[in-house]
């Protein structure tokens, strides 16, 4: 025999529920088993009035003995089977019984059509011939006590058997239809999974065919950078090896006339240059695309704009230099002293918010030396601490000694003074306030191109 969906235990895998919802569904199952119960009462009592008016419109009061006891066993066997109806919702097979009482009690069909019903939702052709067979059966023994009852007898037993078996045939098909439906719930939820467990599986071979691509556009864009680091390779050694022989040239022989050493010369500076700008050209095909273009001594001025438009008290004086100046240092040395800048600004827009903050940028003695200093109140001061981990000054300090600088960094506080605005006169500087405030100076040494372009000429 074919297993009922509704009937079917559940896979030992599924986590049972908490024990609150354990208790809501058994809850819940009490509540339908009582639904049931009820209903069938009602419809048996019903179907109990009924057989009574049929009696007394027949008899009145001179009923029967027989027809009164027949009465009185119909009510009490209905009203047990009815009873019996809910609590055996999940007895299986065993609802085959809820039949049985139909064979002394009309008020127990309500009880009967329920149990078929639930055979039926198995939907196996055998069960619904033996609830057939049990239905005739039962048909046929209610109306022969019926006909004894009365004392008489009729040649209708056909016709009750086949009422019997439409009314068991109505039933059986009742429960065939739910458990059709049942049945196709549970496909279609099936093909829900399915169709979804397909779909997540084809997203996740679309992602890994993505990062397939991805990674093969990487290897391609660094199988090129490789190229194009072997080809500068190659073209500068080149122009290398040509420097290096025409100097050779230049060191021993002394005795070369000055036309051809001007020659030379420049055959030097052509190949340096050439080679100078094949690396930068090199090197501008090497950087990413998104890469932030390197800054120069008016970015430095952007970002003190910049701060200030943003709510940030910057004041900022070059003494003895101007970014101009700056650019022509050199690379290494504006870059250092932007990203110097922006640290700075950084540190005091986190570490003492509202607070002035002054920035001096002098060139003298062959050095470069940024000064900045930031007052940070006490009740700012221990929440300030906290909020940074230092690595910006480190990497800051860091990048300064690789160029050969020094850096201090340390909290500060130094007498009253007076600095020279330029328009106003002696005015007070921020650098030069009496109070607490942290104090960062950095040193670079200042290429000095016009030695070395006097020593070369």
């Amino acid at each position: 025999m074919t297993s009922s969906p509704v009937d079917a235990p559940a896979p030992s895998g599924v986590d049972h529920p908490p024990a609150r919802g354990r208790l809501v569904r058994r809850l819940a199952e009490a509540g339908r088993m009582l639904v049931v119960s009820l209903a069938c009462l009602v419809v048996g009592a019903c179907l109990a009035l009924i057989l009574f008016l049929a009696a007394w419109d027949t008899y009145g009061e001179s009923l029967p003995g027989r027809v009164g006891l027949a009465l009185v066993i119909d009510v009490g066997v209905g009203a047990v089977a009815n009873l019996a109806a809910g609590p055996m919702r999940r007895a299986g097979l065993w609802n085959l019984l809820l039949v049985v009482p139909g064979a002394l009690s009309g008020s127990a069909l309500p009880a009967a059509a329920v149990g078929l019903a639930r055979v039926g939702v198995r939907r196996d052709r055998r069960l619904d011939a033996i609830g057939l067979s049990l239905a005739a059966v039962t048909g046929l023994i209610f109306t022969s006590i019926d006909r004894w009852a009365q004392g008489k007898w009729s040649s209708t037993f056909v016709f009750d058997i086949l009422l019997s078996l439409v009314f068991a045939g109505a039933a059986l098909l009742w429960g065939r239809v739910r458990g059709t439906r049942a049945v196709l719930i549970t496909s279609l939820r099936s093909q829900a999974a399915t169709a979804q467990r397909e779909r997540e599986a084809l997203e996740r071979e679309h992602e890994a065919l993505a990062r397939e691509h991805r990674a093969l556009v990487a290897q391609a864009e660094s199988e090129q950078r490789a190229a194009i680091a072997r080809d500068m390779h190659d073209s500068l050694s080149h122009h290398l090896s040509l420097i290096a022989m025409h100097a050779g040239a230049l060191s021993y022989r002394a005795d070369m006339p000055p036309e051809q050493m001007r020659d030379v010369s420049a055959t030097i500076l052509a190949d340096a240059r050439a080679a100078n700008s094949e690396l930068r050209h090199v090197l501008s095909a090497l950087r990413t695309d998104d890469a932030e273009p390197l800054p120069t001594g008016a970015h430095i001025g952007e970002q003190i704009e910049r701060a200030r438009a943003e709510g940030q008290d910057v004041r900022l004086e070059w003494i003895g230099t101007d970014p101009h100046d700056v650019d022509a240092a050199g690379s290494a040395l504006v870059v250092t002293l932007a990203r110097a800048v922006r640290e700075l600004l950084t540190n005091a827009r986190k570490h003492a918010p509202g607070q002035p903050l002054a920035l001096r940028i002098a060139h003298e003695a062959g050095t470069l030396r940024l000064t900045s200093r930031n007052t940070v109140p006490e009740d700012v001061r221990t929440a300030a601490s906290e909020l940074g981990s230092g690595l910006g000054l480190t990497g800051l300090r860091e990048r300064v000694r690789l160029l050969g600088g020094t850096m201090r960094a340390e909290a500060a506080a130094t007498e009253g003074g007076t600095d020279t605005d330029d328009d106003n006169g002696p005015a007070e500087s921020p650098l030069d306030a009496p109070a607490p405030a942290f104090e960062v100076e950095l040193s670079l040494p200042w290429p000095d191109h016009r030695a070395r372009d006097e020593d070369d000429a």
